[in-house]
């Protein structure tokens, strides 16, 4: 019978091809690490892993990788199950999630939660939209909340709310042109939803990985423009702030507007709503077909229905 922790072990080594990061991963000596390895390759008999630079997995390493992660997976939500049953009060799960939804979602949600799993750790895992797909393909959140462009048949999708990402121009980047060029740049937006009138005009990013960044490049693209870009972040926040203030013009998801420009750059901005198949998405909960979702897990999923339906209705009004 293969040993769990070799098992660990040789999945962290396998990720990294790197001794030294996945001893360092695994707070454990290079040595030790190397010798579970070998404990390993002794109990299936084959060499899992080329030592030698540049480091990589033998063929055999390949087929015991894949059925590995399966193994880890299967050990994972066996554990969680037998945990669910012995104690339903305690545990722990993880969530990966945006900053800025983050922000605007757990402090609604965890309250409720811990009134009914007062036990139960939650590990938060913030990122962009990129990052926590990878994460959850990886086994390194059980579930994550948010955008989900691109859906694997590997997962299970929970459909939250739609939402549209429009385009924010302040008045005060508006007057920057002349009484006609405004004029123009308005009633195309209004009329056709498309940006091809914009050309000049310099745009507020957010950092690739994320979906705003993600659909404003397929946009860009199929009008083929090269867009005069100011200022690229990482914090969705910092850019609708500046677009509120006239800096540029931004992409903006519609949930978050209220939430994070202020009143009074809120006013200032003009919202125009997009045509283009990308700018309509869908908020999902998702989490691996074969997650075992704890009691906590399904409350957890429950709340974040019930607080994502109310912070739209509170949006529409």
């Amino acid at each position: 019978m293969i040993n769990h922790l070799n098992l660990v072990y040789f999945i962290t080594a396998a990720r990294e091809l790197n001794f030294t990061r996945a001893a360092e991963k695994l707070y454990i000596s290079q040595q030790a690490l190397s010798n579970h390895i070998a404990s390993l390759e002794r109990e299936v008999g084959l060499t899992l892993i080329e030592r030698k630079a540049p480091m990589r997995l033998t063929l055999g390493g390949e087929i015991f990788y894949k059925y590995a992660l399966r193994m880890e997976e299967s050990y994972h939500a066996m554990m969680q199950e037998l945990s669910d049953v012995k104690d339903e009060k305690r545990g722990k799960f993880s969530v990966g999630i945006s900053h800025t939804r983050g922000r605007l979602i757990l402090p609604k949600v965890l309250p409720i939660l811990m009134e009914s799993y007062p036990m139960v750790e939650v590990c938060v895992l913030e990122g962009n939209t990129k990052e926590l797909a990878e994460a959850l393909a990886k086994g390194d959140v059980d579930m994550t909340v948010g955008p989900c462009p691109q859906e694997r048949p590997e997962m299970e999708y929970i459909r939250l709310v739609s939402e549209d990402i429009v385009l924010a121009v302040s008045e005060e980047l508006f007057c920057r042109y002349s009484c006609e060029e405004q004029n123009r740049m308005r009633r195309e937006l209004s009329e056709t939803g498309k940006i091809t009138s914009l050309r000049e005009i310099p745009f507020l990013l957010n950092k690739k990985g994320n979906i705003s960044r993600e659909i404003a490049d397929a946009i860009f693209e199929e009008e083929g423009m090269k867009p005069h870009t100011l200022i690229e972040t990482e914090n969705i926040e910092t850019l609708g702030e500046m677009c509120g203030r006239g800096i540029g013009a931004a992409f903006y998801p519609t949930s978050l507007l209220q939430e994070f420009i202020a009143e009074d750059g809120l006013d200032r901005l003009r919202l125009f709503g997009l045509d283009y198949p990308c700018t309509h998405m869908t908020l999902s909960i998702a989490y691996r077909k074969n997650q075992y979702l704890t009691s906590a897990m399904k409350e957890m999923i429950r709340i974040v229905q019930e607080v994502i339906v109310s912070l739209e209705n509170h949006i529409s009004q």
